[in-house]
C-alpha cells in the first residue's frame, strides 16, 4: 500500500518509522515545510530526495498513492485529511481530529461523501495497561459497571509553545487521549457534561491548566475526571489513574498498576488481585497502521474510523463548552 506522509518534523517523526518498519507500507511521498527535514528522513530511511514535496496538492499529482497520513498540528487535518479523501485516497491522521468541532464534520462529511476511510489515530488504547483493563470489563466477569473516576495530574512545562497558550490547555490536547480510553475500556459512550476550571497561583499557562469534568455516560453511569496539567509533587503515569466501580468489585489502576478488589455482599471487600497486563498484538501507532492497512484490505472500518472518533472529540469540545458556560451540554453522537 503507497503513503504520502505529511508533516514528518516532531511527533511525525514517529509516524516516518512506523511506515519505515512496515513492511505493507511504501513511502512514496513526504510533505514538509521544512526541506531539511525532509532530506533527513530521506537520508535515514533510504528514500530517494525526488519523493520530498511542498505540498500535498504536489505530490498526489506527481505520484500514485493510496494513502495519505497527515501528522501535522490539529487545525491543518481538515485541509489534508479532505483534500486526499476526494482525490481518492484513504486517510489516517493523528489525533485530535481537528481543532474545532465544525473541521471535525466536515472530515466526516468528505469520508461518506467519497466512500473512502479516514481512520484517527488513539495509539493509548494499544499498550500493555489499558488494553488489559479493556479486556477485563468486556470480559463481563466484574458485573455492570456503577460508576468510574478517573484522574489524571501532572506537572508539565513545554517551556513555552501553542500549549501554554491555550485556553484549557490539558482538556483540549492531551484528554482526547483519555475521553477515547474511557469509551474504549468501558465500552461506553458519554452523552452530557458538566465541568469547570482553574489556575493555579504557580502555573505557568495562560489558560486554565486543572479541571474536573462530570460525564453522564450510556447505561445509566456516571463519570467523574479530574485532570491537572500543573500538578505539583505527585504524579501519576500519562494513562492516567482509575477506579472502576461495578457490581462484584472495582478495577483498580494506579500508576500503570492493575488490581482488582472484589467484594463479598454490599460494602466488604473479599480480596485484592494483583493483575499482570497483557501484550496487545502490536504497540501503539504500529497497531494503529497494521489495523488499518488489515481494514483496508477486508473492506471494512478499522475501530476508529472518523465516524466513531467523533464520539470521542466530540467529548472534547463539549468539555471546552461546559467549562466556558456553567451548562450541561450534550455530547454529539456522530
Amino acid at each position: 500500500m503507497r503513503f504520502i506522509q505529511v508533516g514528518v518534523g516532531g511527533f511525525g517523526r514517529v509516524w516516518a518509522e512506523t511506515l519505515a518498519n512496515n513492511s505493507d507500507a511504501e513511502v512514496v511521498g513526504i510533505v514538509d515545510i521544512s526541506k531539511e527535514t525532509m532530506l533527513g528522513v530521506c537520508e535515514k530511511y533510504g528514500y530517494s530526495t525526488d519523493i520530498c514535496f511542498d505540498t500535498l496538492e504536489e505530490a498526489l499529482e506527481k505520484v500514485p498513492a493510496d494513502v495519505v497520513v497527515s501528522s501535522t498540528p490539529p487545525a491543518f487535518h481538515r485541509h489534508d485529511v479532505v483534500t486526499a479523501l476526494k482525490a481518492g485516497l484513504h486517510a489516517i491522521s493523528e489525533k485530535p481530529m481537528a481543532d474545532n468541532l465544525e473541521n471535525c464534520f466536515a472530515m466526516l462529511a468528505a469520508a461518506k461523501e467519497t466512500g473512502k476511510t479516514y481512520m484517527v489515530s488513539q495509539n493509548y488504547r494499544y499498550n500493555p495497561v489499558t488494553w488489559t483493563m479493556a479486556e477485563i470489563i468486556r470480559s463481563g466477569k466484574l458485573g455492570k459497571i456503577g460508576q468510574v473516576k478517573m484522574d489524571f495530574y501532572k506537572g508539565v512545562d513545554f517551556g513555552g509553545g501553542f500549549r501554554h497558550e491555550m485556553d484549557y490547555p490539558v482538556i483540549i490536547d492531551m484528554s482526547i487521549h483519555h475521553f477515547d480510553l474511557i469509551r474504549f475500556i468501558t465500552g461506553l459512550d458519554a452523552l452530557s457534561v458538566k465541568a469547570s476550571s482553574w489556575n493555579p497561583s504557580w502555573s505557568n499557562y495562560k489558560g486554565d491548566c486543572s479541571s474536573t469534568a462530570h460525564f453522564k455516560m450510556s447505561d445509566d453511569v456516571n463519570l467523574l475526571y479530574n485532570a491537572s496539567w500543573c500538578a505539583k509533587g505527585d504524579y501519576c503515569g500519562w494513562n492516567g489513574n482509575w477506579q472502576i466501580e461495578c457490581e462484584n468489585g472495582t478495577l483498580l489502576m494506579e500508576k500503570d498498576k492493575i488490581q482488582i478488589i472484589w467484594t463479598k455482599g454490599l460494602y466488604a471487600i473479599d480480596h485484592v488481585e494483583d493483575i499482570t497486563p497483557v501484550d496487545p498484538p502490536m504497540f501503539n501507532q504500529a497497531y494503529v497502521l497494521d489495523e488499518f492497512i488489515r481494514s483496508i484490505n477486508a473492506g471494512t472500518q478499522p475501530v476508529t474510523c472518523v465516524a466513531d472518533n467523533i464520539k470521542s472529540v466530540g467529548m472534547v469540545f463539549a468539555t471546552v463548552e461546559a467549562m466556558a458556560t456553567g451548562n450541561e451540554v450534550a455530547i454529539v453522537q456522530g
